[in-house]
């Protein structure tokens, strides 16, 4: 079966810490903090394997468009680039126990997973620790919160306002940018179910070719996110009006970082 052409080009995509570094350069820190915690609690000498694996994930995920689990090493689009350190990693765990039936394929990952888990203490400092992280830069990026009301269709003006100056164009409830290699970047918000957003920003996100926009990448926020750029669903944690903002702001300039990636990488070789 041939190949989709939207999976040639997102194999162009230069991987994670470019993308993070961008994306810092914007003000947006607390994906890093979350990663240089995981380094403290896991221990210096784990960093190079925690980075390695979070390269890897990183890197099937964008080429299996999301649609796999690359801890359980399962994937319904094949990546052209499958890790052999991951491979590795997995053959190699022994640490699995119900009722966590797929761990991260690093243990002190998942010990720190399950401390979350299952030591409410421990639990309620990590989430202080990043109230106040979330607190803070949401008072350096001056996050706006006028026009809240906690119902989803009030995040529509938000969107348009964060999309609009990056030059992403508007289509009824849709905000679109096109990229070199004839890829489409799109911005959406989730306006069904409840009327109230309930935990996280409403936000839905796809990628595709300009020619068949039926087959994308899609993005449903938090998991895929996460795998893209490791710490960044601190983001999606929200409890008031400041941090559904400050995510809605984070995750429209990191897909846009993520788009601007690819037009560096593909300057020259449109197809």
């Amino acid at each position: 079966m041939e190949e989709h052409p939207l999976l040639r080009v997102v194999a162009s995509w230069p991987g994670r810490r470019p993308t993070e570094l961008a994306f810092e350069a914007l003000g947006f820190t607390i994906y890093k903090a979350w990663q240089n915690r995981i380094i403290e609690f896991c221990g210096e000498k784990q960093s190079h394997v925690l980075h390695r694996y979070w390269d890897d994930i990183a890197l099937e995920t964008m080429q299996s468009l999301g649609q796999g689990a690359p801890d359980q090493r399962a994937f319904v689009i094949q990546p052209r680039y499958r890790s052999a350190f991951l491979d590795e990693l997995f053959a190699a765990r022994d640490f699995v126990e119900p009722p966590f039936r797929y761990p991260p394929l690093v243990k002190c990952l998942f010990d720190r997973f399950k401390m979350i888990y299952l030591d409410a203490e421990f639990r309620d400092s990590e989430n202080a620790f990043f109230r106040q992280l979330k607190k803070a830069e949401s008072e350096r990026l001056g996050i706006q919160t006028m026009g809240w009301s906690g119902k989803k269709r009030d995040v529509v003006p938000f969107v348009d306002k964060f999309c609009t100056a990056l030059a992403f164009e508007r289509r009824r409830n849709c905000w679109r940018k096109k990229v070199n290699g004839g890829l489409v970047f799109e911005v959406g918000v989730d306006l069904g179910g409840k009327p109230h957003c309930i935990g996280k920003p409403p936000l839905l996100f796809r990628i595709f070719r300009i020619d068949d926009p039926k087959y994308a990448f899609f993005i449903p926020l938090v998991a895929v996110f996460d795998r893209l750029v490791p710490g960044c669903d601190i983001y999606a944690h929200c409890r008031d009006a400041s941090d559904y903002v400050l995510g809605i702001k984070a995750y429209i300039e990191l897909f846009n970082v993520i788009a601007g990636s690819f037009e560096q990488a593909l300057t020259g070789n449109v197809e």
